[in-house]
């Protein structure tokens, strides 16, 4: 990852972190709005699912400039997500959620370069993360 992605989201992140609760509850409230249909991959507490996505988001941008030691969490991560159902497709509709719900936080300051620096970070976590669940698998 070039370093001015890793910047722009690293910045990005640090203005919404103040909110950062808030930012990722409306994000799961608008994926059950837009995919009714992923709201039963969600069996436990969406208040405990909010708090760990955080630490995920937290986990990915931290290590931006050196992602080799989270590469095995986040293969672990994707493997748990395959066993509760999560498919290639979903990870469309997650990432363009998203996107949305970083534009609605940030308003005006989330810029064409901002998103496609996240959607850059978002598919490469993405990947990993079905890496991860391909291996389980095998």
């Amino acid at each position: 990852m070039n370093p001015q992605t890793a910047a722009l989201v690293r910045d990005s992140w640090a203005e919404i972190t103040p909110i950062r609760k808030q930012v990722c509850a409306d994000f799961y409230q608008r994926l059950f709005a837009c995919h009714p249909e992923l709201r039963p991959l969600f069996k436990g507490d969406i208040d405990r699912q909010t708090a760990l996505f955080v630490t995920m988001l937290n986990t990915v941008v931290s290590a931006l400039d050196n992602p080799e030691p989270v590469v095995p969490l986040i293969k672990t991560v994707g493997a748990r997500h395959a066993d509760y159902g999560v498919g290639d497709a979903d990870y469309h509709k997650f990432a363009a959620v998203l996107l949305d719900s970083f534009a609605a936080a940030l308003g005006e300051r989330f810029t064409p370069q901002v998103r496609s620096a996240w959607a850059q970070v978002y598919a490469e976590v993405s990947a990993t993360m079905r890496q991860g669940a391909e291996e389980a698998v095998h």
